[in-house]
């Protein structure tokens, strides 16, 4: 679970807001979905009754057409004798152009062509069928063609993807779709890709605009808690100097040197802790608004760390019992550093070292180099860490539940500030620690002294 500054009832508020706005847009991805497979399912049930309706009456269409050719090239041939009595009176109205488009007319018509022996086109009437359908429908559906007989018929009823049309009293044209299905989303891919684009780009903008709306949410909130932490962090050295000052004004301890010292003492350190809270402010916000570019230098590192450690036992600011040790590979050590950058990284760590932790602690900076590899860390017996909290102490704002309710000063910004310094510097740091006991945080850098 995060730990934000916020105050708790701030902090459940955002959280709960949070997982609102997460359900809020699965549910309206979902419904975009629904709504989606809604329209294409209509779409589709449409576009089936388009082909099936056309299907058929293409194929009766076709079939008719096929007649009629055969008819027009019997009436441009000379006379032929017909000995079929189904014939007789029908071939005189077909030779007099008196052609009536009725079934029965058609039938009849079939039934005496058929009797002179120029009987239906199976091929003919599938290119005629395959013309008809390009023109009403733009496309041609998968099918299957063939002559069946009434029996036959009879067996295939029940489908609605197949189709029949008479051409005798024992044959018939049949026409089965074979995958209408398939037929359709080749037709209506484009359409069906750019839906499904438009749903995703809907999703994906529906996201943004809600954790929008959160982030600007979480924003307005931690202003109002930074600038009530700001100002109590603020207030107290300040609190601090004025009191001592005021004191030392009074002339009260003129004659008492000791008292007069500690009031001294205690103006320095709450300078010291007012100057370290405004430095740190002015660093994360550096880090905030502009790329943290090092200025790498070739560095003897056991001076350097020294130096840090000195100030920091000499300027002990939170009065605590803090016992610092360093700890070295070899005498000579040189590393290729920004020796501002990694001053204030290595500041802020023993700080929170100091911070979580007791009133007497133990902290101890060690450096060693292998494999072109430069290697510090910062160990220290304090409170320790929480496991579900370690993946997000590099986050901004992350404080970690052990803060809670101690009072410890502080924004949960300064180990992002350590972490992009590190990665500025094209390094890697990361935790080890156990609740009650310790912390140690680890930093590896390359150590090719190509400045």
């Amino acid at each position: 679970m995060k730990s934000y500054i916020f105050a708790a009832a701030t902090k459940s508020n955002t959280m709960f807001t949070s997982k609102s706005i997460r359900i809020f847009s699965v549910f309206g991805i979902l419904m975009l979905l629904i709504l989606q497979y809604i329209w294409f399912k209509n779409s589709y049930i449409l576009m089936e009754h388009d082909i099936i309706e056309k299907s058929e009456t293409n194929l009766k269409k076709s079939v008719e057409n096929e007649l009629f050719e055969r008819f027009n090239s019997v009436s441009k041939t000379p006379f032929v004798e017909i000995e079929n009595n189904n014939f007789n009176n029908e071939s005189e109205v077909l030779a007099k152009g008196g052609i009536n488009q009725s079934n029965d007319i058609n039938n009849i018509i079939q039934e005496g062509m058929a009797s002179i022996g120029l009987t239906c086109s199976i091929k003919r009437v599938d290119t005629l069928f395959q013309k008809e359908m390009i023109e009403s429908l733009g496309f041609v559906p998968k099918y299957s063609i063939r002559f069946i007989d009434a029996k036959q018929k009879e067996k295939a009823k029940g489908s609605k993807f197949i189709f029949f049309a008479k051409v005798t009293e024992k044959q018939y044209v049949e026409v089965v779709l074979n995958s209408p299905l398939g037929s359709i989303l080749r037709q209506a891919q484009l359409i069906l890709l750019t839906s499904i684009l438009l749903v995703i780009l809907i999703g994906v903008i529906l996201v943004y605009q809600l954790r929008s709306m959160l982030r600007e949410k979480q924003f307005v909130n931690f202003i109002q808690e930074y600038t009530h932490a700001l100002t109590h962090e603020l207030k107290t050295p300040i609190s601090g100097i004025y009191m001592s000052a005021s004191q030392l004004v009074s002339g009260l301890f003129e004659d008492k040197p000791e008292s007069r010292q500690h009031y001294y003492q205690m103006c320095k350190d709450q300078s010291q802790k007012l100057l370290t809270t405004v430095d740190r402010i002015l660093l994360v916000a550096k880090a905030e608004h502009s790329k943290i570019t090092p200025s790498l230098a070739k560095m003897e590192l056991r001076p350097y760390i020294d130096k840090i450690v000195d100030n920091r036992r000499q300027n002990n600011f939170r009065m605590k019992s803090v016992e610092l040790y360093t700890e070295y590979q070899s005498e000579t050590m040189t590393g290729t550093i920004d020796p501002f950058l990694m001053e204030n990284v290595l500041n802020n760590l023993i700080d929170n070292a100091i911070k979580y932790s007791d009133n007497t602690v133990k902290i101890v900076v060690s450096c060693t180099i292998s494999d072109k590899k430069l290697c510090i860390s910062v160990k220290d017996n304090g409170f320790g860490i929480a496991e579900k909290d370690q993946k997000h102490i590099f986050d901004n704002f992350e404080r970690g539940d052990k803060v809670e309710g101690k009072g410890i000063d502080g924004f949960g910004i300064g180990l992002n500030y350590v972490n992009k310094v590190i990665k500025a510097h094209k390094g890697t740091i990361s935790v080890k620690s156990e609740e009650g006991i310790g912390s140690e945080f680890i930093i590896v850098l390359p150590n090719n002294f190509e400045i």
